[in-house]
């Protein structure tokens, strides 16, 4: 069959991770949240790698091939907030959770973002 080789410098179960990322990121393995993150800007009103970073870490285990994405503010935000499975859209100190494209919830404080996320999300796939 086809192989696909990951070299990188230290723990090589990283190597098979970043593996994972590429044929996902080609389309030809699903397996596991995607994730698209906003670059950051001045727009942005939340710690987006800190909240990404986190809601990576928290829902790494989930095998469900689902799209999350943590976007900074509503300038590119809506449209990748609308096509994701699940996302968060941040505001100044707060962010607007959607899911399937629809706002479920608004005004959700910042420190109850990835919390909040990570329910939502377990609520429709469980731990699968």
């Amino acid at each position: 069959g086809d192989t696909l080789r990951v070299s990188l410098p230290g723990d090589p179960v990283r190597e098979v991770e970043v593996a994972w990322e590429i044929l996902k990121a080609l389309g030809l393995r699903k397996r596991g949240p995607s994730f698209v993150v906003c670059p950051t800007c001045g727009r942005t009103g939340i710690d987006i790698p800190g909240i990404a970073a986190e809601v990576k870490r928290r829902l790494s285990d989930l095998t469900v091939p689902i799209s999350i994405a943590v976007m900074g503010c509503p300038v590119n935000g809506i449209g990748e907030a609308e096509r994701a499975d699940f996302a968060i859209l941040g505001g100044k100190g707060f962010g607007t959770l959607y899911a399937h494209g629809k706002v479920v919830r608004a005004k959700v404080p910042e420190e109850k973002l990835v919390e909040e996320l990570v329910k939502l999300v377990l609520e429709e796939v469980g731990g699968g």
